[in-house]
């Protein structure tokens, strides 16, 4: 869960570490262990860390427009025409990016699939300029624009060239302001030194409406400065995720205990996301957490508009967060942890804000990935103020014995 009050992007940081919340309902594969030393069947993704595995799938998946069974064909132990193909085609987009882009990963399969399996050689006839507000080279009636193609181009990227997006907005600092001011106040916020939120996790079942969604109880516990521990489910069956200031750490469902740290080939440890977004006072703060943070401009949000601010921790990748332009509240936040093909984009709504206690907090939040297998909604039951934590529950736990395997 998230951090509901104050650190906004806790729940997204915990995402990030378990890559969604229905990944938490599987034991954690240590990070330090290679996909192919934890699957034996894997070889073109078998130095990636293992915990990447399921969502480069996933972002696979995603980019192709088609399911699992595409290339498992219900059977994940046989091989596969599709699976077959995969390993080609990865083979091939490390090729473009060792030989073209110094070893960066600037080309995936979305670069060119975009969602379906074949993608397209040639561009449309009536090709579209939306990026950069240009109009196509074509009347509505399909007959051609009047004059030079070049010149139509030209005038019309000085059109788009002219324009000052950000004329007559708010600045950044205005922003984050009033932002603080919408939650109830830097001196209502800074009374609370510590909380614990009880609330219900509802996850996708199956992506294809095959079963009904899970619902899962959740705890949430933090105190300042920037402890919280995550229990999802009960019994000795329950996740956990948490950090004690300095360890972060996931205990899987069969209760092994692994760290979290930097895989191969990641472009910043999750320690560090953690580190940043563990701040219980994260509002108070968040100008100070980005080496860049600058408006965009306005977006529609959930049929609102919304001032985008982008904010690049430094040696990360960047944040996109949202501000109601009306309640000033924070209504979306856009973030990404990196898998062994793509950055894996995950997009975190917050609604249903209440006041209690002298400050707002969202009631909702959904989440969702690249995948929709990812998606989860978080509806906030109840929430203590000031209660008082041990500081032993955040700690890093030992590891759950094992039960003696079936003979």
């Amino acid at each position: 869960m998230r951090n509901s009050l104050f650190s906004i992007p806790t729940f997204v940081t915990v995402l990030g570490l378990t890559l969604a919340a229905a990944s938490l309902a599987a034991a954690q594969a240590p990070a330090a262990r290679t996909a192919g030393e934890q699957y034996r069947s894997v070889t073109a993704l078998k130095d990636i860390p293992a915990n990447q595995l399921i969502p480069s799938m996933r972002f696979m998946s995603t980019a192709l427009g088609v399911e699992c069974e595409y290339c498992h064909m219900g059977d994940r132990t046989v091989e596969t025409p599709g699976k077959a193909a995969a390993r080609r085609m990865i083979a091939m987009m490390k090729s473009i990016n060792d030989t073209s882009f110094a070893g960066r990963r600037e080309v995936t399969c979305f670069t060119c699939h975009h969602g379906s399996i074949d993608p397209e050689a040639a561009p449309a006839p009536n090709g579209e300029y939306s990026k950069l507000g240009v109009a196509p080279f074509f009347q509505p009636n399909g007959g051609p624009l009047p004059g030079p193609r070049d010149t139509i181009m030209v005038d019309a990227y000085k059109a788009y060239m002219a324009k000052d997006p950000l004329a007559g907005l708010p600045t950044t600092d205005q922003i984050l302001a009033r932002y603080v001011t919408a939650l109830g106040g830097e001196a209502a916020l800074r009374k609370i030194t510590s909380r614990a939120i009880t609330a219900t996790a509802q996850l996708a079942g199956d992506v294809r409406g095959a079963q009904p969604d899970l619902h899962v109880p959740m705890q949430y516990i933090s105190k300042a400065p920037n402890q919280w521990v995550m229990t999802f489910g009960t019994g000795n069956t329950a996740n956990a995720t948490g950090f004690d200031g300095n360890v972060a750490w996931i205990q899987g469902a069969n209760g092994n205990v692994t760290e979290a740290t930097a895989g191969n080939n990641a472009p910043t440890p999750p320690l560090a996301r953690v580190r940043r977004n563990a701040d219980f006072y994260e509002p108070l703060n968040l100008k100070q957490q980005y080496a860049q943070l600058a408006l965009r401009g306005v977006e529609r949000i959930n049929n609102r508009d919304a001032y985008l601010l982008v904010g690049t921790p430094a040696g990360d990748l960047p944040e996109y967060l949202y501000f109601d332009t009306q309640t000033g509240l924070l209504v979306r936040k856009v973030t990404a942890v990196t898998t062994g093909i793509g950055d894996y984009s995950i997009r975190t709504d917050y609604s249903d804000y209440r006041e209690l206690g002298g400050v707002k907090t969202p009631f909702l939040v959904e989440s969702i990935g690249v995948s929709p297998a990812d998606e989860v909604r978080i509806h906030v039951e109840k929430i203590d103020f000031n209660p008082t934590i041990d500081a032993a529950r955040f700690a890093k736990p030992a590891s759950r014995p094992q039960p003696p395997a079936a003979r």
